[in-house]
C-alpha cells in the first residue's frame, strides 16, 4: 500500500499514508538456502507461473524490474523480523533495510529483531514480555502527535 501510494500520491485527495508498521513481512530475497525454505515452497505453489521465483517484484521488493524503493509512500516505517523465523528469515529484513536506504527514500526506518523468537511469535503468545514489548512498539509508533 505505501509503495503505491507513492506513486500515485496517497489513497486519496484526503488521505496520506504517515507511517507503514510491517512485521515479519512475507518478502523473499536471494539469499542462502532460501530455495530451501517454507515461505519459498509456498510462493512457487502459489504464484503464477510468470511470477515465480526470487525475481518477482510481487515477492521480492529489491528485484530488479520491482518499483524503487525511493518512492515508498509513508514518511516512517518500522520493520520488525525475529531471530529464530525459519520461515522469513531476518537476513532478509538485513537486506531489505539496506534495499531502502541505497534508494534514496527520505523517511524514517526503524528496524527490530527481537531475539529468540519464532515467526509472529506475538500472535501466538500475545502475554509474553516479548510480546508485550512488540506491542508497546507499536504503540509508540502510532502515537499522535
Amino acid at each position: 500500500m505505501a509503495m503505491r501510494a507513492g506513486r500515485e500520491g496517497g489513497i486519496n485527495e484526503k488521505v496520506a499514508i504517515d507511517g507503514s508498521i510491517l512485521v515479519c513481512p512475507y518478502f523473499l530475497v536471494p539469499i542462502e538456502n532460501i530455495e530451501e525454505s517454507g515461505a519459498y515452497k509456498n510462493w512457487i505453489i502459489i504464484s503464477s507461473p510468470s511470477e515465480a521465483g526470487l525475481h518477482s517484484p510481487l515477492i521480492n521488493p529489491l528485484a530488479e524490474n520491482a518499483p524503487s524503493l525511493s518512492q515508498l509512500g509513508c514518511s516512517r516505517m518500522l520493520l520488525c523480523f525475529t531471530d529464530k523465523d525459519v520461515y522469513i528469515p531476518k537476513e532478509i529484513g538485513i537486506r531489505f533495510v539496506e534495499g531502502v536506504k541505497k534508494s534514496g527514500w527520505k523517511g524514517d526506518l526503524e528496524f527490530i529483531v527481537v531475539e529468540d523468537e519464532v515467526h509472529c511469535f506475538q500472535l501466538n503468545n500475545p502475554n509474553t514480555e516479548k510480546s508485550q514489548d512488540l506491542i508497546k512498539s507499536f504503540a509508540f509508533f502510532i502515537r499522535l502527535e
